[in-house]
Formats: C-alpha cells, structure tokens, sequence
C-alpha cells in the first residue's frame, strides 16, 4: 500500500475531479491521502472531504504563506478539527521566507505556536521550509522534542540540514516530483537520507513528476517519485515502497 503524504486536493480544479482522480490513485496502488491545509477555509474544505471519501485523510493548520493578514489567536479555532478522528497531524505549517521577507517574525510566531498545539495534542507536524530550513531547525531544538514528531516535507536542505534533522528522533523527511528532473541538484542529499526515515508525497497539483511535468500533479504519480528515489538510492522499488508504508505508519499513527 501506498499513503501519499501531502496532496492539496481543496483546489476547484481538483474538487471537480476528485472522484476520478481517487479512482485513478488507488488503481495506481495508493489507499491513503493526507491533505494538508493552509489556513481555516480550507481546513473545514478537507475535513469534508476526510468525511465522504474513506482514503482522505486531513491536516489542519495555517501555512506561513498565508498568515500575513491573520491573527495567530485564530489558532485556536484549529482545536476543534484536531479531535476529528481523522485530522492525522498540524499543517501545513513552517516557515517561507522566497516571497515575502517582511513578515518572518509573525511566520516564526504561528510556527511556535502551532509546534506547541501539536506537542500539546499528540499530533505531529508536517512542516514546509523554503528558504527557511536552518531558521525552522533552530526553533524546534528550542522546543521540548520528547513530545513532538513530524515531517519535513519537500525537502530542500543540505547534507548539514539533513544531518540536524536526522538527529530528531522522531522526524521523517519526503521528496516530490522534482527528483525526477533533470536539473534537480540535490541528489547526494537523497542518498544520504536513510530509507527508514523516508516517506512518500506528491505535494499535489504542484511539482509534477517526469513524465507528465506541465500538467497538474496528483497522487496516482507519487510511483514516479518513489522509484527515481529507489534508483537514487540504489534500492528495489517494492522494498522501498512497503518501508515509506512502515513508516507513514509510524508517524502518522491515526491512518487505519
């Protein structure tokens, strides 16, 4: 079985095309979906979603692309859609300082406190750092670790970040589509991350894989991803594919 991790699947041009694009997942063997949110709109969209199809699974937060104009006491109104039996973890939440420098001081605020409601709740994190990966490392070593575990998705440091995150006991890191292009610079880091600490995502409609790049992403392409990443690493594809199960698993530890 296969759990895509991070699918933004609450966009119109998606939604008209959900029940298509779950049959065309789970005939590309994927069963479980994770989507992530970015803010309460589209919290509330996904936890419908987790309702009606039996393979959604959600993520409630705010992303920190979308918390200029918000006030961090809005967090609160997230403890409601955590008690769902099947909000899996906080995000997409972190840190993204490539649009918009003027407000890191307010994305480093909602990251804490969305790190604390999570450590608070059980629940992991799912975590986004563009541009930002070292600031976001800094600030969960100031956190209490024992109760928090998480994903660093789409990842995009270097082997140093890399070597940081892996002392986190508890967190896991994925890689989208991009590892199948071919200006895609950071391959040595993808060797050095171990199996066990992987897990799979699309990051859907965006970083489409190799073949179909130009064209929405969605979760029926997450085997492109995961067999550049076995060829990368020089394992079997099925080997692979069932240790990103054992560790979704693992981390996200509501997914049945």
């Amino acid at each position: 079985m296969i759990i895509d991790t991070h699918a933004h699947l609450y966009y119109e041009n998606l939604l008209t095309d959900i029940e298509g694009i779950l049959e065309r997942a789970f005939k590309s063997g994927v069963e479980r979906i994770i989507v992530p949110a970015v803010d309460l709109k589209t919290s509330e969209i996904i936890m419908g979603l987790a309702d009606k199809f039996e393979m959604i699974y959600a993520a409630v937060g705010f992303h920190p692309c979308d918390i200029k104009e918000k006030n961090i006491g809005d967090i609160k109104f997230l403890e409601d859609f955590i008690k769902h039996e099947k909000t899996v973890a906080i995000g997409e939440i972190g840190l993204d300082y490539f649009w918009d420098k003027s407000y890191n001081e307010l994305q480093k605020d909602f990251f804490r406190a969305q790190v604390e409601l999570a450590a608070n709740s059980g629940l992991p994190i799912i975590i986004h750092t563009r541009d930002s990966i070292k600031d976001a490392i800094e600030i969960l070593k100031l956190t209490n670790m024992a109760n928090l575990s998480g994903q660093f998705h789409c990842f995009s440091g270097d082997e140093e970040d890399l070597e940081k995150v892996l002392a986190f006991k508890n967190f896991y890191i994925s890689y989208c589509g991009n590892v199948t292009y071919k200006k895609f610079s950071a391959i040595n880091v993808v060797e050095k991350t171990p199996a066990e600490k992987l897990l799979a995502e699309t990051d859907s409609p965006f970083l489409t894989p190799e073949p179909f790049r130009g064209k929405n992403n969605e979760p029926s392409r997450v085997i492109y991803s995961i067999r550049k990443i076995s060829e990368i690493k020089k394992m079997d594809f099925d080997i692979l594919k069932e240790r990103l199960f054992e560790n979704t698993k693992t981390l996200f530890k509501k997914i049945n």
